[in-house]
């Protein structure tokens, strides 16, 4: 399985109705963040968006959870 699927902890990943409210919400996590990391919003295959916590060097750390 892709570490890409796999959830930590009890959380699931949040899936955004639309492109522009998961932006809204990769905005807000880099604003609480700073610069420790950046965020991708990503089109889930079956219908909505998830945003990506991505390492500095672009390498995929998580979804943003629920």
């Amino acid at each position: 399985m892709s570490r890409a699927f796999v959830s930590e902890g009890n959380s699931a990943p949040q899936v955004f109705a639309s492109a522009e409210s998961a932006e809204s919400a990769a905005a807000l996590q880099r604003a609480m963040d700073g610069k420790d990391f950046d965020y991708e919003v990503r089109p889930r295959g079956r219908g909505g968006y998830m945003v990506a916590r991505l390492k500095k060097d672009g390498e995929f750390d998580s979804w943003v959870e629920e």
